[in-house]
C-alpha cells in the first residue's frame, strides 16, 4: 500500500506503510499533516488514520512491593564524619546492668567503723581518711556520668561519717598524749573532776576501796 502525504503546501509520495510510520515516529511527519492512499475517499490528518497510528512501547511496570519482605541493608560505610570521630567514647548502660557504686559503699563502710571506734585512735583515723578519700572519688566520678557511676548518696554519708570519725580520733589522740604527761594521782584527779562535786567523794572512796583490794591480792 502506497501513501502521499501533504506538507507544508507540497505532496510527497509514495512511501509504503513502514516508511511514513517511521517519519512519523522521527517527527517529520505531523499527526495534523494530511495524508492518502488508494481507496480513501478523501485526504484525512494523519491522526485521524487508524492505519498510521503509532504504537507507544509497553512500559515494564516493577512489581508490586511485597508487604513482610526484608528492606534491603545498606552496608555500613567505613569512613566516619569528623564529629563523630572526634567526640570521647561515652560507657553505655547495658539494659538491666546497675550503675557502680563501689566506692560509695566501701566510704560508707569505713565511715561507720570509723565514727563507732574514734576512741582507738590511730586505726579509726585511717578508716576515716580512707571513707574521706573514696567518698570524694565516688562524688567525682558521678558527676562525670551519671549513668555509670552510683552511690552518690552513700559517699556523702561516708564523708560525713568520714570526717567525723577522723575528728573524734584526732581529740583522743590528743587527750591521750596530753594525759601521758600526767603522773597518777593528777589523772586520778582530772577524772574525777568530770564528774558533778556532789558524786565526787563517793567516786574517791570506790577508787580507793579498789586501790585496797588490789593491794591485799
Amino acid at each position: 500500500m502506497n501513501w502521499f502525504y501533504a506538507k507544508n503546501g507540497s505532496q510527497q509520495g509514495p512511501l509504503s506503510t513502514d516508511e511514513i510510520k517511521s517519519r512519523i515516529a522521527m517527527g517529520e511527519i505531523g499527526a495534523n499533516d494530511l495524508a492518502w492512499c488508494e481507496g480513501m475517499s478523501d485526504w484525512l490528518p494523519i491522526g485521524q488514520i487508524p492505519q498510521l497510528k503509532i504504537e507507544e512501547p509497553v512500559r515494564e511496570e516493577s512489581p508490586p512491593p511485597v508487604f513482610g519482605a526484608p528492606a534491603p541493608v545498606a552496608s555500613p560505610s567505613p569512613y566516619q564524619s569528623p564529629a563523630s570521630a572526634a567526640a570521647p567514647p561515652q560507657a553505655q548502660m547495658i539494659p538491666g546492668q546497675t550503675p557502680s557504686q563501689g566506692l560509695g559503699i566501701g566510704s560508707m563502710v569505713c565511715g561507720i567503723i570509723a565514727f563507732i571506734l574514734c576512741c582507738t585512735g590511730f586505726l579509726a583515723a585511717a578508716l576515716a581518711v580512707a571513707a574521706v578519700v573514696m567518698g570524694h572519688l565516688a562524688i567525682s566520678k558521678n558527676k562525670a556520668n551519671p549513668a555509670a557511676n552510683g552511690g552518690k548518696g552513700m559517699a556523702r554519708a561516708g564523708l560525713v561519717l568520714g570526717y567525723l570519725g577522723l575528728l573524734g580520733a584526732i581529740l583522743f589522740i590528743a587527750l591521750n598524749m596530753w594525759m601521758a604527761g600526767m603522773t597518777p594521782q593528777e589523772r586520778e584527779d582530772k577524772v574525777i573532776n568530770f564528774f558533778p562535786q556532789e558524786l565526787r567523794q563517793q567516786i574517791r572512796d570506790q577508787m580507793e576501796a579498789e586501790k585496797a583490794k588490789q593491794q591485799q591480792r
